[in-house]
This record gives C-alpha cells, sequence and structure tokens, in this order.
C-alpha cells in the first residue's frame, strides 16, 4: 500500500493501523536526519515525535501525496531547527563516541565523513522533484520502476532525474572542497543516510501523535506546535532554497573530530572576499512562535541587488507568553537567520584576522536588532563571539553597511553568522561577506569589555568617563540608563572572555580577579564574576562571591578580590561584573589583574 492509500485512510476513516504504518515506514528516515543536526540520540526521538504530531495534524491536507518522504524531510529538518535555536544557550553537545560508533571505515565511510555535514542541505538546495527522486531512491531504498511510479514518470526517466540530481549534488560538495565521483557519493548516501531508529521509536511516535501530544513532554508538544505555525508561515518553503545550514555543526563535530592534518597544503581551496547569497541563510528556529523568517522578494537594496533577508516579529499576540520582562525588555523574544562556513587548513582565512561585513535595515524595532558572529571550534569548542549587543540597532534606520572583525584560531574552525531581532519590529538584511581585516582594525567581539547579555542594551551603558578617574587614568562607567529606580529582577553582565590559549593557562589552578571599583545609588549590587564554561554555555563551576551582595549602594574607591578554581576541561572563561538594579558603578579596567594562586 503506498502512503497516500495509508493517509486516505488514516483521515478518512480514522484507521491507526494506516497511521501506524506509515510511522514504521518512515521512522528510519526521519530519525536519521535529525540525528545528523542534533548529534544526541535522546533529542533526535523528540525531534522525530514531534514531526508525527505534525503529520497527524497536517494529514488532510497530505493525503493525495505520492512522495510523502521529501515532506518529511522538509519538515524534520525544520522541526531539528526549531530544537537547535531552542537549545543554542545551553550545553549541546556529546556525540565524537557515538557518531564515529555508527560509521564503517569502508571507502564510502571515508566519502560519507567529508559529506556528512553538508549532505541533506545539498539535498534540501535541489528542487522539488529532484530531491523527491534522491529521498526515495538513497534515503528509502527505492529501486527505479518505484520512484518513477511515486514521481509519476517512467523508469528511465526516473533514472535520469536521479542521475542529474547526483551530479548536481557532487558540483554542491566540489564548491566546498569535496571532490569525489558520483558513484562513491551515491554509495556513500545509501550505505550511511538512514540508520535503524530505536526499537520502540515507531510504537512511541504513533502513540504520542495520536494522542496529539498528551502523553509526551511540554518540549515536544511545543517543537510540533512551533513547526506548524512555521509550516502555516509558508517558512517550510524558504528552507527549499540553496543554504548551509547551522544545525548540522553538532553532528558535523562528530564526523570530523581528529581528522586534521598537520599542516596546510601550499595552496588555498578559496578566496577572498567570500560573497553569501541571501538564499544561502535559514531560520534558526522560532522560540516563541512569533516571528516570520524568510527572504522579502519584494525588498532589494539596490536595482542590481536580489531580494533581502527578512526578519518581523513579534506577528502574533500570545497572552500565555511573557514575551516583555519587567524592565520593559525582550530578551526571550528573538529569531535569526543564519549560514555556516567550514574553514579548513587549506583556507585563506586559516588562522588570519578577518572581517565580516554586512548590510541592515530596521523598522520600529523596539529592542534591537544586529548580526551574530561565532567562531567555533571543530570539537565544539567556542572561540570568538560577537552579537554587536554593545553596538545595537534600533528604530527605523535605512540601509547601511557593519562590520564584525574577529580573529580564527590556527586550525579548522565554524563561522556561524546570520542577522539576528530581538523584540517587535522589522530587520531586513543583505550583501553578507567575509574578508581579510587590516592589522590595524581592531576586534570587536567579546575579548573586549562590553555588555554581553541579551537583554535590551538600551537599559544599561557602558562608556569611558574622563572625569572620574583612579589613579589618574580614565574610567569605565557602567550605568542603568532609564529613570527611577529598576524593576525587581532588572540586571545585566560587563564581560571579558578568554579563549583558546588564554583560557588554558588558568585551567586546572584557582585564580584571582582583582581590581578597584566605585559605586553610586546601586539598587541592586555588584557582583565581580570568574564563570569557566564548556561546550554551549555549560557552567563547570562558581566563584567566590556568588550571592555575595555587599557592593552596592554609594562607595568610594574599594578594591575587590574574587576567587575561582578552574576545572581542567574548562574551554572558556567569562570574567566580569553582574549589575542589578539601577544607578551607576565605574571600574578602573588597568587595575584589573588575573592571577594564578595555586
Amino acid at each position: 500500500t503506498d502512503d497516500s492509500a495509508l493517509l486516505r485512510q488514516f483521515v478518512e476513516n480514522h484507521s491507526d493501523e494506516a497511521f501506524a504504518a506509515l510511522v514504521t515506514r518512515h521512522v528510519n528516515l526521519v530519525y536519521s536526519v535529525a540525528l545528523r543536526y542534533v548529534g544526541n540520540s535522546h533529542q533526535a526521538e523528540e525531534i522525530t515525535q514531534a514531526v508525527f504530531i505534525v503529520l497527524a495534524k497536517k494529514a488532510a491536507s497530505l493525503r493525495h501525496d505520492k512522495a510523502l518522504s521529501s515532506w518529511l524531510f522538509q519538515a524534520t529538518r525544520l522541526t531539528a531547527n526549531n530544537f537547535i535555536r531552542s537549545e543554542m544557550r545551553r550545553h549541546h553537545r556529546e556525540q565524537e563516541a557515538y557518531m564515529q560508533s555508527i560509521l564503517s571505515e569502508s571507502t564510502e565511510s571515508h566519502v560519507w565523513q567529508q559529506i556528512a555535514p553538508f549532505i541533506d542541505t545539498a539535498v534540501a538546495a535541489l528542487n522539488e522533484k529532484d530531491r523527491r527522486a534522491i529521498v526515495l531512491r538513497f534515503y528509502e531504498g527505492r529501486n527505479l520502476n518505484e520512484v518513477g511510479a511515486a514521481l509519476g514518470s517512467s523508469e528511465e526517466a526516473a533514472k535520469m532525474r536521479v542521475n542529474r540530481a547526483v551530479e548536481k549534488l557532487q558540483k554542491f560538495f566540489k564548491k566546498r572542497g569535496i571532490d569525489s565521483t558520483t558513484a562513491a557519493i551515491t554509495g556513500a548516501i545509501s550505505a550511511n543516510s538512514v540508520q535503524v531508529a530505536p526499537a520502540l521509536l515507531a510504537k512511541t511516535a504513533t502513540a504520542v501523535a495520536l494522542a496529539k501530544g498528551a502523553t509526551v513532554p511540554s518540549s515536544v508538544v511545543a517543537l510540533a506546535k512551533a513547526t506548524l505555525l512555521a509550516m502555516k508561515m509558508k517558512t517550510i518553503v524558504a528552507t527549499t532554497a540553496t543554504i548551509v545550514f547551522v544545525a548540522g555543526i553538532s553532528a558535523w563535530f562528530g564526523f570530523s573530530s581528529g581528522t586534521k592534518t598537520s599542516s596546510p597544503p601550499a595552496h588555498p581551496t578559496d578566496s577572498v572576499p567570500m560573497n553569501f547569497a541571501n538564499g544561502a541563510f535559514t531560520p534558526d528556529g522560532n522560540r516563541d512562535g512569533t516571528f516570520v523568517v524568510a527572504v522579502d522578494h519584494d525588498t532589494l537594496r539596490t536595482n542590481n541587488s536580489a531580494p533581502v533577508i527578512h526578519i518581523k516579529g513579534p506577528i502574533t499576540t500570545d497572552s500565555s507568553n511573557n514575551l516583555v520582562a519587567a524592565n520593559g525588555t525582550y530578551k526571550k523574544t528573538d529569531n535569526s537567520s543564519s549560514t555556516k562556513y567550514l574553514v579548513t587548513d587549506s583556507s585563506v582565512l586559516y588562522g588570519k584576522h578577518i572581517r565580516v561585513t554586512f548590510w541592515l535595515k530596521t523598522r520600529d524595532v523596539k529592542g534591537w536588532a544586529g548580526t551574530f558572529v561565532i567562531i567555533l571550534g571543530i570539537d565544539g569548542r567556542h572561540w570568538q563571539y560577537d552579537d554587536m549587543s554593545d553596538r545595537p540597532v534600533r528604530g527605523t534606520t535605512d540601509w547601511q553597511q557593519y562590520e564584525i572583525v574577529t580573529d580564527l584560531p590556527n586550525e579548522p574552525c565554524i563561522i556561524y553568522f546570520g542577522p539576528d531581532l530581538y523584540g517587535p519590529g522589522e530587520l531586513w538584511a543583505d550583501d553578507f561577506q567575509i574578508d581579510l581585516a587590516p592589522h590595524d582594525v581592531s576586534s570587536t567581539d567579546d575579548r573586549n569589555w562590553r555588555i554581553s547579555n541579551e537583554s535590551d542594551p538600551a537599559v544599561y551603558s557602558a562608556d569611558t568617563d574622563f572625569k572620574v578617574t583612579h589613579n589618574g587614568h580614565p574610567t569605565l562607567c557602567f550605568a542603568y540608563t532609564p529613570d527611577g529606580i529598576a524593576p525587581r529582577g532588572t540586571y545585566t553582565r560587563l564581560g571579558h572572555d578568554f579563549y583558546g590559549p588564554d583560557s588554558d593557562k588558568y585551567a586546572g589552578h584557582t585564580v584571582r580577579m582583582s581590581g578597584w571599583i566605585k559605586t553610586e545609588n546601586v539598587s541592586g549590587h555588584i557582583e565581580p564574576v570568574i564563570f569557566p564554561y564548556a561546550g554551549w554555555y555549560k557552567l563547570l563551576a562558581r566563584d567566590s562571591m556568588v550571592k555575595d551582595n555587599s557592593l552596592k549602594g554609594t562607595r568610594d574607591w574599594t578594591q575587590f578580590s574574587v576567587t575561582c578554581a578552574i576545572p581542567e576541561n574548562t574551554e572558556y572563561l567569562h570574567t566580569g561584573f553582574n549589575f542589578f538594579g539601577s544607578g551607576k558603578v565605574w571600574i578602573d579596567l588597568d587595575s584589573i589583574k588575573y592571577e594564578i594562586i595555586k
């Protein structure tokens, strides 16, 4: 029985058996695509359950579809995308040993390790008929006669379409430095694209879908809801464009760790400046279900430019969502569109000082808008981060070019970047480029002192004060900017972060940060902090001033000291000051010292 017949039985006769048969038939495909994006088997199971909840709700509109697998492929990518965004700022990576264990040591496996980070992106970039042909032929293992029947064509026509689609995949991979034959690519996809799902997942997914989510965690229900809303807003159509999808990063870590070559080859495989098409960016999920993220075909920056990236939100009002914090900020409401670029040891960018340039335009932005750039190691390690929170774009602005400047490590890494909107308003973005930056251009990333949390940067400011000095030099004034006393719960961070060798030298030691600070009418308190992290913002230890609220009110220059035992597995350090409430704080940055005391 084909998929369309089973869907009709489910929709018209409410046949649980027909739906169970569909789940059993496609669960391996859905689970495998999800696993490649999140790199974690438990999270992949949650995504799989959410996808089949969505299928149950959308079945009536799909009952005549003869290539349900292609729809499930796209729905899984969209659902995984939503999941990644919701988990982005939590610990997220643990998959190297597991992902290596499911790969064979064959020639196909070697090719698969190269193409795995890009395979689902490459397939999604194909047109609908080509994508259906690839999914049916290689993901589901159908013969050419069956592929032709599903596509409404002959076996010979199906063969020609599959061959042309594989050639397109080959070209896609070659542009990314992967030169392989079509035979090796098809062999690798056939052998590795679909893994066997856990034994009970088909039954579990069937049960939760038919129960309309009643028997699953609220996170799975919310994930399904976000996917349904995204489909309603037709963002699933936008995801079929040519993209480089960031959700594959964590799975890619598992495939590639340990494959670094000993030295760069003599000739780079890329050139600068690198231009990124707007269609190469994809939505990073939708935590609140309230944003539209797509290419705006009605807006061009210039007469000769392509349609631009557009983010608009919130576009619905949900009284159950606490979208606005007590202090009027929009910390919990944001969405972004992103892509990634893999820097290998043969890249012209390898170990270089780089600049990411882009154009932004805004309308009625009540929170703030900008672009983020995150530099990630192949093993998932954070190297640098910049989200423009210290120079946000607000209100209504015409097209203006901006830049983010940072440094890449002397090892393969991933540049993950894209426009981001916090709170109500609209943001348009265009013409993203990566180039080498002159050595005399300073970095803009979070190794500099800056306001580093996600709340509206308008609430707090951080500026050099030449009038208030300490030991003869200017200080940094950190201040609450609105009038009156800050509402309860208002806070921010002034941060200075350490990565790579700068962080490694403190691992396994007790570190002390000390300096001088002055306060004026601080309604809450100031808390100097040392936070050791690993992975996706996983806090490893607490410092000695946790819950110490002694630095408050009005104080003349006072020396502070905070210590922390830094674990051996620390990947990066966040240091700085948590500012709770209103008032002003002056910090003598020149007096701050970091010392190993044990």
